[in-house]
């Protein structure tokens, strides 16, 4: 990721609300440059194209979500009995004051056709990074489950996190309340039952 000058950094910024808002087609650079207190051509000095802001946004969106993933896992005792769980009841909160998280989640599921591949490689990216975290939380709590089940649990992990992401954009806050806690109850208990089985062995 580029550095990038404190003015370019502002008008960064004020695109990251502006895109998560509206989406790509329908934001205006117009407008952006209004907000940011200049005009569109001073706007140009900083970034070539619609496609290059919205590029430099994705970057600070990844960036930002990726610090915020190392926040949470960090701040989790290593003996907690639920890795994984903070970050998934803090979701639905980091998604109503997080522009960066609003903007990766519309973005990945409403990509730009022509910024598709960078939208998909940078929202993968940022699901390995959860996937990562979460796997290193089951080994330091659980030394005893196998690579294989480690991964397994990963992938479940996942699946959580992406469902409960389709339900921040399309649901209602009573049925992400409930999907949630279906789906943590379901992967706790497989999770259990797996340690068991290994300290029963």
């Amino acid at each position: 990721m580029k550095v990038l000058s404190p003015s370019a950094s502002r008008i960064c910024d004020i695109a990251l609300v502006h895109f998560a808002e509206r989406g790509y087609d329908a934001s205006s650079l117009n407008e952006i440059a209004v907000v940011a207190g200049m005009r569109k051509p001073s706007l140009y000095a900083h970034f070539k194209s619609k496609d290059d802001l919205f590029n430099a946004v994705l970057n600070l969106a990844l960036a930002t979500e990726r610090h915020y993933i190392e926040e949470m896992f960090a701040s989790v005792p290593a003996n907690d009995d639920e890795p994984g769980k903070l970050y998934t009841d803090n979701l639905s909160n980091r998604y109503e004051s997080s522009a960066a998280l609003r903007f990766l989640l519309r973005t990945a599921f409403f990509p730009p056709s022509e910024l598709k591949a960078s939208v998909a490689s940078g929202f993968e990216a940022y699901l390995d990074r959860l996937r990562e975290r979460f796997g290193a939380s089951l080994e330091n709590r659980y030394p005893a489950l196998s690579a294989n089940e480690i991964s397994m649990f990963q992938d479940a992990y996942i699946a959580v996190i992406d469902s409960l992401h389709v339900e921040l954009i399309y649901c209602s806050e009573g049925t992400y309340c409930r999907r949630l806690t279906a789906l943590w109850r379901i992967l706790g208990d497989s999770l259990s039952l797996a340690v068991g089985n290994v300290e029963h062995e």
